[in-house]
């Protein structure tokens, strides 16, 4: 042990160690010049702004700003052109070094693809939550008389109806039909006994009345049953507000369609459009 102590505190041993700590913190210095070097370390460059550029345009647009870029998914933005950068990361002005890959955003070619839902018997409000859930835009708003205020009663595409389930493209524009309540006007009821489902439905929207149920007392022969009851009924000085519906009451029986009276303004009803209403 004392020859240990004595051989460590020679001039040998000092000068040996004095040597090798001199060759490590040299060869640490070279190390950490070399990182410094091939890193660039403390070198910055700013992120380019790739918004707008398209495509075709990418390989120009970095010639001479000393990154890299790489698309790696689409978006669809509707205010932006066709197959040009809607977004990147690392955001623009964001400092990166030279090389730095830069992921890149394209806006869709052709707009993604959505079910049209059921706007139909539902509240305005409720329809454009609807059409903004999914990515839809809502056009002109007509409003009608009807019974239900504030309703739709129809969706339209470019002045067409259409029909819930379709696969239309995001962000298409649709204009809806809604009931406004009905108007103050009134108007006369008109007598439809004897009508044609055809003619009664015309009658009723010349006098801007609605129809409600339609129903028929036979499977057979359809198509030649006429009028023999509505609800409410017509006569002398009955009036509704415009837009109110009427029901109609159809059959191929003649024996039971109501006798009108000479003024067409009233009808005799039968003993079985009586017992109809008990």
């Amino acid at each position: 042990m004392k020859g240990l102590l004595q051989f460590i505190k020679g001039k040998t041993f000092l000068k040996h160690f004095i040597l090798y700590l001199v060759a490590f913190a040299l060869l640490c210095w070279i190390i950490t010049f070399w990182l410094s070097s091939y890193t660039s370390h403390g070198e910055s460059i700013k992120v380019p702004d790739f918004k707008g550029i398209k495509l075709n345009g990418l390989d120009n647009f970095i010639t001479d700003k000393k990154v890299r870029y790489l698309v790696i998914d689409s978006l669809y933005d509707l205010k932006a052109a066709p197959g040009s950068v809607v977004k990147q990361e690392p955001l623009p002005n964001e400092e990166v070094k030279e090389g730095r890959i830069i992921y890149l955003y394209v806006n869709s070619v052709m707009p993604p693809s959505v079910v049209m839902p059921k706007l139909i018997d539902r509240s305005l409000r409720q329809a454009q939550a609807m059409l903004t859930t999914y990515g839809l835009k809502l056009g002109k708003v007509k409003f009608v008389p009807d019974q239900c205020a504030n309703c739709v009663l129809d969706q339209l595409v470019k002045g067409k109806r259409i029909v819930p389930g379709e696969v239309i493209a995001k962000a298409t524009v649709v204009s809806l039909v809604v009931g406004k309540g009905l108007s103050d006007e009134e108007v006369g009821i008109p007598c439809l006994y004897g009508m044609s489902r055809k003619e009664a439905l015309a009658k009723l929207a010349d006098e801007s009345l609605g129809v409600g149920l339609i129903k028929y007392d036979t499977k057979k022969d359809t198509a030649k049953a006429l009028v023999y009851r509505q609800s409410p009924g017509c006569g002398r000085d009955k009036t509704l507000k415009m837009g109110t519906s009427i029901d109609l009451y159809l059959t191929t029986d003649k024996n039971k369609i109501p006798l009108i009276t000479a003024d067409s303004s009233t009808a005799k009803p039968t003993d079985d459009d009586k017992n109809f209403d008990k």
